[in-house]
């Protein structure tokens, strides 16, 4: 695949914009947090070497933004900052881990962001964007225990599948074009 050109998307209360080294800080302020990265599974950067969550540095957080870099430009996947429309605040991050015919998405927020719905808004940006890009599925893969993130793919139109895999949920969006 080739780099992805990842446009901007404006919506309502957020907009999404490219993952860049612009974002670092709020990177940093995204997984230094126990809460996001609670359920968020193993991180590892563009050379398959582990990153400790919650990071502890922002040198440790521009590995995983680099990571993301990496992807873009090989097309293979990318991420969003969600930013808010107003203050351009980043607030969290959204994307795809994988694209194609199925694409698996993923989401995660600042804690004091959770509850307004601006994830809900956020992620219907990004799959309008998947559907007309070629992905006639979405997956998303939650931890049993993450209760308010099952909701918000509920939220979507994301249903369980009842597989497991590597201790999460699968979530399947079957998406209409």
């Amino acid at each position: 695949m080739a780099h992805l050109a990842v446009p901007v998307i404006r919506l309502e209360r957020v907009q999404l914009e490219p993952l860049s080294i612009s974002h670092s800080q709020g990177m940093f302020e995204l997984w230094s947090q126990p809460r996001v990265c609670e359920h968020a599974g193993p991180a590892s950067d563009s050379f398959g070497r582990a990153i400790r969550l919650p990071t502890e540095s922002e040198s440790d957080s521009d590995r995983l933004l680099h990571f993301w870099l990496d992807r873009a430009r090989a097309g293979t996947g990318f991420r969003w900052a969600v930013v808010l429309s107003g203050t351009r605040d980043f607030i969290g991050a959204v994307g795809f881990n994988s694209l194609g015919e199925c694409a698996e998405y993923a989401y995660h927020f600042i804690p004091h962001w959770w509850g307004r719905g601006l994830g809900a808004e956020a992620s219907r940006g990004a799959l309008d964007w998947s559907s007309s890009h070629g992905s006639s599925s979405v997956e998303v893969f939650i931890s049993p225990n993450n209760g308010k993130s099952i909701q918000l793919a509920g939220r979507l139109g994301f249903q369980p599948t009842g597989g497991l895999v590597d201790d999460s949920q699968r979530f399947l969006l079957t998406q209409i074009r």
